[in-house]
């Protein structure tokens, strides 16, 4: 869901800002706050990640539903969509990148690049998906707050997952359940010696 609503608005939000009344370039260059915003939100979330677990992407991807959704409501103003659109590039673009770690705490050392690179390769359905999605929209003429309204409900959809994922990896907590899982994975997969043998 990440990835469908990032491709989506990669694709989609300078058609949308220029029918808006914005100039091409003007629309190309509000569109690529969406990128600086992620930029930003990879190197912010990292380190609060760290400190306060992955709980803490379950809640951006939630402020993200808010950001997207703006960005359909606040077309008339370009400074307020634009602060809308570097909003959402900081949860999305910077929540993926996270995402990838999260992700890495499901699998054993032996096979986390394995395991990781599936997740992400499952993910690029929504890459595709998410372009057709917001082309099919604008084609059935819905209305720029019902378009982002449905990405929103995407990002929705999103945080949802996260939190469930975030407690399942045990990582809601100190973080250290990614640190301790592989070490009792690999101890587990060790013979046990005894003495005499």
């Amino acid at each position: 869901m990440r990835l469908l609503d990032l491709y989506f608005l990669s694709n989609w939000l300078p058609t949308v800002l220029n029918d808006l009344g914005a100039s091409v370039s003007s629309a190309a260059a509000i569109g690529s706050m969406l990128q600086v915003g992620g930029v930003v939100g990879t190197f912010a979330l990292g380190s609060i990640i760290d400190r306060f677990s992955f709980r803490a992407l379950a809640l951006v991807y939630f402020a993200a539903v808010f950001a997207v959704g703006a960005i359909g409501q606040l077309g008339h103003s370009v400074v307020f969509v634009t602060l809308a659109i570097f909003a959402a590039g900081f949860c999305i673009v910077g929540g993926q990148i996270a995402a990838n770690a999260l992700a890495a705490g499901f699998y054993p050392t032996s096979v986390r690049a394995t395991g990781v690179g599936w997740a992400l390769g499952i993910g690029r359905v929504g890459s595709i998906v998410g372009p057709l999605i917001g082309g099919a929209l604008l084609t059935a003429k819905w209305s720029t707050a019902s378009v982002f309204a449905a990405a929103a409900l995407a990002a929705l959809c999103a945080a949802l997952a996260a939190f469930c994922l975030s407690r399942l990896a045990g990582m809601g907590g100190s973080g250290k359940g990614a640190a301790e899982q592989p070490a009792s994975f690999e101890a587990g997969l060790r013979p046990s010696t005894t003495a005499g043998t």
